[in-house]
């Protein structure tokens, strides 16, 4: 049985514009969900954000700054507590940014299997528009499912 993803993590090293395909996704996704926005929060930086969606009472979480663990432990468990039910985030390629994801999912849902791990390579507009793409639908999948 195929274990259904409720995490869904753009990876990569420092740089290669992770950030930056979070912010284009929520943009993208404004575009045609923005009625479903509940929750909002722009970082000090001005680059990284928080954000929850309310689709027919499924929550779906997004943060875009992974490059430690604090941070990605910050984050997702600001989304827990908004209670959502699925998340898009991003991570480092391995250490502790890495582990808090692990660590969330076995907590939360016993299980490592439901993080999808989505690459990220290069800082160019090719694979930022790539991962959104993917990471896109992703997003309609759990949508036209609800």
């Amino acid at each position: 049985v195929m274990v259904e993803a409720k995490i869904f993590i753009l990876y990569g090293a420092a740089n290669k514009g992770k950030s930056t395909t979070l912010n284009t996704l929520f943009n993208q996704i404004c575009r045609k969900f923005s009625k479903f926005l509940v929750f909002f929060e722009r970082h000090g930086n001005g680059l990284d954000f928080v954000a929850v969606f309310d689709h027919e009472g499924q929550r779906i979480g997004f943060y875009s700054s992974g490059d430690n663990e604090y941070e990605v432990r910050r984050n997702l468990y600001k989304l827990y507590s908004h209670n959502c039910d699925f998340i898009f985030g991003t991570s480092r390629t391995r250490g502790g940014s890495c582990d808090a994801v692990g660590c969330y999912a076995e907590l939360l849902h016993g299980d490592v299997n439901i993080i999808n791990w989505c690459e990220k390579f290069e800082p160019t507009d090719e694979d930022n528009e790539r991962a959104v793409k993917e990471l896109f639908k992703s997003f309609k999948n759990i949508i036209n499912e609800l």
